[in-house]
């Protein structure tokens, strides 16, 4: 799509300008204009969800609860907070 690898000192295009140009191409030959950048995002993040749910039951392996991996980063996030908070804290001499 874009022409930045490979040692190429050509500037790549951006999503829209890439877009812009797949529509010009399209056009000149007749084929329909390809989808918009960004339209089937969800649908694909979705089919990808439930293939690797779908592969779960097949392999007979367990299936993760949903939100657990949100569940731990906060846990994490809180856990770090409360670290900073602690060492923040002034050091109180003894006696």
């Amino acid at each position: 799509m874009t022409g930045g690898g490979g040692g190429s000192d050509a500037p790549s295009m951006s999503v829209t300008q890439q877009y812009a140009l797949d529509l010009y191409r399209a056009a000149q030959r007749g084929e329909p204009a390809p989808p918009a950048p960004g339209r089937d995002d969800w649908r694909t993040l979705r089919a990808l969800r439930e293939y690797r749910d779908f592969q779960t039951v097949i392999g007979e392996r367990p299936a993760r609860r949903r939100g657990s991996a949100l569940r731990r980063v906060l846990r994490a996030v809180r856990a770090r907070a409360a670290r900073a908070v602690r060492a923040a804290q002034p050091v109180r001499a003894a006696g």
